[in-house]
């Protein structure tokens, strides 16, 4: 089974799965038949990685995972715990988002009360964070404390069994300017990572991804979906200053403008990573006139890893990857997997070109379902018209050999929809019949299938 990628394809609009969600569901779901018993734990994983578009604010249906996917997904696991179990709707979002107007605009409190009336079944949400971090101009202003995982967290060291390990530039950027945090958890003896105790405690992890294209990954799907699982962002590494030439990958090369920026961010870092809102207002200001001399990563200036030649993002997706599948709940690592995976990846709407926090809404109208992250992301980055062989998170999950994540070659994979032309092998899957997603400008010419 773990070779079979369902594809849905229906109008790009929510309401074709209200209309025809039993349909719907019976052709992608009936797979959690053999994964859900009655007694289980469950753990539903949305991408609620913001509230809203970063520029248009009202924006959101195609930025994260949308209710009538979450709802057809809680419906169907609902009626094969039989009453009995637990289900967990948990995200540990970007550090700055705002939970409560993501639960308002996804209305995810109104269905959880609404299904809680039918079923004897446990069922919550909750923000995993500890902290929400409140910034401008991309400086940390505030901090506020939050009730987190009520079971708590686990650091689990994966050490040499890494992606990371062997890399010899460790200079590692993670979720914001405090290089030292993640050298702490990444380093010559470590490689940490502080994970969500209640998603090790589950038995069945059903991920729910948004299809997006993605500026430090080429593309976001089921595989990076797991950041969310991480609660401290920083054990996360991002980028590796420097360029290719260092052995980084911060810039495509070395230019006396990037090695500026690097000075002039070095000592801003000795300040700012003391985290004191107090001596950071100032730096507002300094980084827009910085800006105004280096220009702005969102006018087509590629750094901070924003390009296809990141070699630091697919390692921590990886890793994150093999911690799910094989950690258990007090973090050791096993060589059988712990738990059960299923995914259903909302692309009715779509994100393209500056993903995944500023893309252009892209009306895909398909809804993918399977049992393995990696068949799952390689059928989507094919059905975006990008080769995912250039893909390097989804490229090098091929590859592991110990606590392995992919489930199959790419050419064991089979697909079956209700759309013909998307059945059978991905190889039948040429540019001209996908739906041609337009990459990231970091990505753009590199990673197309033509």
């Amino acid at each position: 089974m773990d070779n079979k990628v369902y594809i849905y394809h229906t109008d790009a609009d929510y309401e074709s799965i209200k209309k025809n969600r039993k349909q719907i569901g019976d052709f992608l779901l009936s797979g959690l038949k053999s994964l859900i018993k009655p007694g289980d734990k469950v753990i539903l994983k949305p991408n609620f990685v913001k509230e809203s578009h970063m520029k248009k604010k009202e924006d959101w249906e195609y930025i994260i995972t949308h209710t009538e996917v979450i709802r057809m997904v809680l419906e169907y696991v609902d009626k094969l715990l039989c009453g009995k179990g637990e289900i967990n709707i948990v995200d540990a979002p970007q550090t700055d988002s705002d939970y409560e107007k993501i639960v308002a605009r996804v209305g995810l409190k109104e269905l959880v009360e609404e299904i809680r009336k039918q079923t004897s079944v446990h069922i919550r949400y909750f923000d995993l964070r500890e902290e929400r971090w409140y910034y401008r101009e991309g400086i940390i202003t505030a901090k506020k404390k939050l009730a987190g995982d009520p079971l708590g967290y686990i650091q689990v060291n994966l050490k040499e069994d890494s992606e990371f390990y062997g890399k010899k530039n460790k200079a590692y950027y993670g979720a914001d300017y405090d290089m030292t945090e993640t050298a702490r958890y990444h380093n010559e003896n470590d490689n940490i990572y502080v994970m969500s105790k209640t998603i090790l405690d589950c038995d069945v992890f059903i991920n729910l991804p948004k299809l997006k294209t993605h500026k430090l990954g080429g593309m976001t799907c089921c595989l990076k979906n797991l950041v969310g699982t991480c609660v401290i962002k920083n054990s996360i590494p991002h980028h590796t200053v420097g360029s290719p030439e260092d052995g980084g990958d911060k810039y495509p090369r070395r230019s006396k403008k990037g090695q500026t920026e690097s000075r002039l961010k070095g000592m801003a870092l000795m300040v700012l990573k003391n985290k004191n809102p107090l001596i950071n207002y100032p730096f507002i200001i300094i980084k827009k006139m910085a800006g105004l001399f280096l220009g702005s990563p969102n006018q087509q200036v590629i750094r901070n890893g924003m390009w296809y030649g990141n070699d630091t993002i697919w390692r921590s997706c990886l890793d994150l990857n093999k911690i799910l599948l094989y950690a258990d709940v007090n973090g050791n690592m096993h060589e059988h997997p712990q738990r059960k995976y299923f995914a259903v990846v909302d692309g009715i709407l779509a994100g393209e070109k500056n993903g995944p926090m500023e893309p252009d809404i892209k009306q895909a109208g398909i809804l993918i379902g399977g049992f393995n992250p990696v068949t799952i992301d390689t059928a989507a980055a094919t059905l975006m018209g990008f080769n995912y062989k250039k893909i390097p998170t989804i490229m090098n999950a091929y590859k592991i050999k110990k606590y392995p994540v992919s489930a199959c070659d790419a050419d064991k994979i089979i697909l079956e929809s209700n759309d013909k032309k998307w059945c059978g092998s991905i190889e039948n899957i040429s540019y001209e019949r996908s739906l041609q997603f337009e990459p990231h400008f970091g990505w753009k010419g590199h990673i197309e299938n033509v």
